[in-house]
């Protein structure tokens, strides 16, 4: 495979954006510009793709693009379900690009390089980029990952959770986000652990791993994520509840 078919980051984003919004007028006198600037503006880009615009994009990158686009210019929600994406090995090599690796895997969007690797460190192809674009804009070409882990966690609706912490005073509400989001406003009576913190340790919540333990977080990634470590370490009553962006609590 040549190094030239490799598609940069700027290739990548000025296809995706151009395939969900059409034509751009440029800003700076650059055919692209115009759709890198867009895609700054709605969020889709970061510091990290413009540090590498003139490098092959890597999945893990495409991933995340292709996942913001689709929420933010599609409105098309998460699957809740994406336990199938649990069997790539490297899945979590990236903690901050897990669920959009995840979201793109079992939609069927981005499948692995074989079976068991999603290759998040590797490049795409112009042909391959092509294909990841138009999967993307149509359902019907998607091949959905459905086998996998079955998580044990539930997720409640916020009634049903404020009815569970009436019958169980011993509830904990945790706030997975960073300390700094937590401070910008919260659920009343939680409490903040970052998931980089919880992954670490897990058994740091409590030592009583039979506590009902209700999650959230800004979208609804991060309580996944939390919940399955936590699961995984041993705790039997795990909850999620939808993130901050999801449903209007009041916050203090």
């Amino acid at each position: 495979m040549e190094t030239e078919d490799h598609i940069t980051t700027e290739q990548f984003v000025t296809m995706v954006i151009r395939s969900s919004k059409g034509h751009i007028e440029p800003t700076r006198g650059s055919w692209s510009s115009g759709y890198m600037d867009y895609a700054l503006h709605k969020g889709v880009m970061e510091d990290y793709d413009l540090t590498n615009i003139s490098k092959p994009i890597e999945r893990r990158s495409a991933a995340r693009i292709i996942h913001e686009v689709l929420l933010t210019e599609f409105g098309e929600k998460d699957e809740y379900e994406w336990s199938a994406a649990e069997n790539l090995r490297d899945l979590y090599s990236c903690h901050t690009c897990v669920m959009h690796i995840a979201q793109m895997y079992v939609k069927g969007i981005m499948p692995g390089r074989d079976p068991n690797l999603f290759d998040v460190a590797g490049s795409l192809t112009h042909a391959e980029a092509k294909e990841v674009v138009a999967r993307m804009l149509n359902r019907e070409q998607r091949i959905p990952q459905t086998e996998g882990r079955v998580f044990r966690s539930k997720h409640l609706a916020p009634d049903e959770a404020w009815e569970l912490m009436l019958n169980d005073p011993t509830v904990m509400i945790i706030d997975v986000r960073t300390n700094d989001d937590y401070q910008t406003g919260h659920i009343r009576e939680s409490i903040c652990i970052p998931l980089l913190d919880l992954t670490n340790n897990p058994f740091s919540v409590c030592a009583q791993k039979d506590t009902s333990l209700i999650l959230y977080c800004q979208r609804g990634y991060k309580c996944s994520i939390a919940a399955q470590v936590l699961i995984d370490a041993g705790y039997r009553r795990v909850y999620t509840i939808p993130g901050i962006e999801q449903y209007p609590y009041r916050l203090i």
